[in-house]
């Protein structure tokens, strides 16, 4: 299993379980961001090992990659995860649209 998957689930379990307004969680996910920011391939073997919980949590910082990114593939990604975990993809049904919509190409 590759090194940021076990971190993104575990950053995950943590925030999971602690208080919704703990200031920690938005510095994981800005963290989370930054790291995906940096690799489209990577970016997509890392979402495509994760699980539904896992991509519901980092599902905000979707917009920001795909922009940063402008990758064809991760777009593709995104729509086939919204396949793989149908029909409980509400909970980042409307991130991936908003990625979809940050891609100009």
């Amino acid at each position: 299993m590759n090194e940021l998957v076990v971190k993104i689930e575990k950053d995950v379990d943590y925030m999971e379980n602690t208080h919704v307004n703990d200031p920690n969680i938005d510095f994981i996910l800005d963290e989370i961001e930054r790291l995906l920011v940096k690799d489209s391939k990577v970016t997509i073997e890392v979402l495509k090992e994760l699980n539904l919980l896992s991509i519901e949590w980092i599902s905000s910082t979707f917009e920001k990659i795909s922009y940063e990114l402008q990758s064809k593939e991760l777009v593709e990604c995104l729509d086939g995860l919204l396949e793989k975990f149908s029909p409980n993809v509400n909970g980042f049904k409307n991130e991936v649209q908003e990625a979809r919509e940050a891609f100009n190409g």
